[in-house]
C-alpha cells in the first residue's frame, strides 16, 4: 500500500463558485496581498508601517512573470480538480491513498474576527468533505480547527470525522500555540478524540506563524541593507521553530505518554534537522543530576519514534530524503505535495534510482506501511484497495 501524505486542494475550475470564506469578502484582502502574507505575513505584521513593502516589492519576480504571461499573480499553478481527476492520477502512479490538504483558502481564516473564525473553519470543512465525498476512501480530508474553545474544537472533530476526515491541522498564531500549549493537559480532551476517532496531526509549513518581534526590522529599505531579498528570505527561517515548539510542548508535556496511539506529521518543513532534533531531544529526556528523573516509563527516545513522523520533499529541497530515511527509517514517510509546484506529478520518480537501492523493508515502510500502521494502531485503519 502507497500512502501520500501531502497533497493540497484549491479552489479552481468548478469548485471556484462554492467558496467558503465569500461572506467574510469584506474582512479579506485582495489576492495579491493574502500572497504577500500567505509567504511572509508574521513578518509582514510587526514591521514599522510606514516601511511595509507592498506586495509587487515583496513578490517581483512573481508579478513579473504575471505580467508576462497576462494571468494572475500566483505561486502554484492553477490546476483544477476533482475527485474522480485525483483518484485517476493517482491509480496512474500507483498511489492508494492520499491525505488532502486544504489549499490557500484556510489561511485566510487569520483576518477575521474571532466569532467568525469558528463558523469559517467549519465552512471550509464542509467544503473539502464535499468536494472529496465521492472519493472518500482514498481521499481523506485534513480539517481545519479552531482551538480558541477545546470544546467546541472536539465537537467538529467528531463532525468532520463523520464527513470521512481523517486527520487535522496543528499550528500557531503569531508564535504562539492556537487554544493553548498542546502539551497541557486541558488538551488532553482533544487528543483523546483524536486517537477515538482515528485522526492524525498534522503540522504543515503553512500553519506554523512564528512572532518576528525584535527581529523583523533588519533595515532592508536603507541603503546599506539587504534589500527586499533579504527581508523574504528572512521571513521564513522560524517555521520550524513553531514546529519544533509544538513537538517539545507534546513530549515535555506528556501527551506522547498519555495517549500512545497518537500520531503527530511534520509536512514541507525539510527534513536534514530531523535526526539532530530526536537526538538533541533524546539526550534531554535522560534522567540526570540536573534534569532530574525521567517521569515515564517510556523513554523520550521511545516516545518521539513511535508518535512523531516527518515527510520529506526533494522538490523542497530535501535532497537528502534517502540519507534521512536511513538514519530514521521509522519516522519518515512518502508525500508528493501534488499539485503544487514543489510536488511532483510522478512524486515516486523524484526518488529514484536510489529508491530502488533501499532494502525492501525500509521501502515499503517510507511508500506505506509506516503510515498505514499510524491509523491502523488508532483502530480506524485505511482500507484497502483493489
Amino acid at each position: 500500500m502507497i500512502i501520500d501524505v501531502d497533497t493540497h486542494w484549491e479552489i479552481t475550475g468548478d469548485s471556484a463558485g462554492v467558496d467558503p470564506m465569500k461572506p467574510w469578502a469584506d474582512q479579506i484582502p485582495d489576492n495579491r496581498t493574502h500572497l504577500a502574507n500567505a509567504i511572509a505575513g508574521d513578518l509582514l505584521q510587526v514591521l514599522p508601517a510606514d516601511r511595509l513593502p507592498s506586495p509587487a516589492e515583496l513578490l517581483p519576480k512573481l508579478f513579473e512573470r504575471a505580467e508576462e504571461s497576462g494571468g494572475p499573480v500566483i505561486l502554484h499553478p492553477r490546476h483544477d480538480s476533482t475527485a474522480a481527476e485525483r483518484v485517476a492520477w493517482m491509480d496512474s502512479v500507483g498511489i492508494d491513498h492520499c491525505l488532502v490538504n486544504p489549499g490557500g483558502y484556510w489561511q485566510k481564516l487569520d483576518y477575521l474576527r474571532p466569532d467568525d473564525r469558528v463558523i469559517a473553519a467549519q465552512r471550509c470543512n464542509d467544503f473539502l468533505t464535499e468536494q472529496l465525498w465521492d472519493q472518500q476512501h482514498r481521499l481523506h480530508t485534513v480539517a481545519t480547527i479552531d482551538f480558541s474553545d477545546l470544546d467546541h474544537a472536539v465537537a467538529e472533530l467528531e463532525r468532520c470525522r463523520e464527513r470521512g476526515a481523517r486527520a487535522f491541522f496543528l499550528y500557531t498564531l503569531r508564535g504562539a500555540p492556537a487554544g493553548g500549549p498542546p502539551g497541557h493537559p486541558n488538551w488532553d480532551k482533544v487528543w483523546a478524540a483524536a486517537t477515538s476517532l482515528g485522526m492524525v496531526a498534522v503540522i504543515h509549513v503553512g500553519n506554523t506563524e512564528a512572532d518576528f518581534s525584535k527581529w523583523a526590522d533588519i533595515g532592508w529599505d536603507l541603503p546599506d541593507g539587504a534589500g527586499v531579498g533579504g527581508l523574504i528570505r528572512l521571513a521564513n527561517t522560524q517555521r520550524l521553530h513553531a514546529a519544533q515548539n509544538l513537538v517539545a510542548s507534546l513530549l515535555f508535556g506528556g501527551v506522547f505518554h498519555r495517549f500512545p496511539s497518537l500520531t503527530v506529521l511534520i509536512e514541507e518543513m525539510r527534513a536534514g534537522w530531523l535526526p539532530w532534533y530526536v537526538a538533541t531531544l533524546s539526550r534531554q529526556c535522560l534522567s540526570s543530576p540536573s534534569l532530574g528523573d525521567w517521569p515515564w516509563p517510556v523513554s523520550g527516545e521511545e516516545m518521539l519514534h513511535h508518535n512523531l513522523r516527518l515527510t520529506p520533499l526533494p522538490g523542497f529541497g530535501d535532497t537528502d530524503a534517502l540519507d534521512v530515511l536511513a538514519a530514521l527509517p521509522d519516522m519518515v514517510v512518502f508525500s508528493s505535495d501534488y499539485p503544487h509546484q514543489e510536488g511532483n506529478a510522478d512524486p515516486i520518480e523524484l526518488y529514484r534510482p536510489a529508491l530502488d537501492d533501499l532494502d525492501d523493508g525500509v521501502r515499503s515502510a517510507f511508500m506505506g506501511a509506516t503510515a498505514a500502521e499510524c491509523f491502523a494502531r488508532i483502530g480506524d485503519p485505511l482500507p484497502a484497495v483493489g
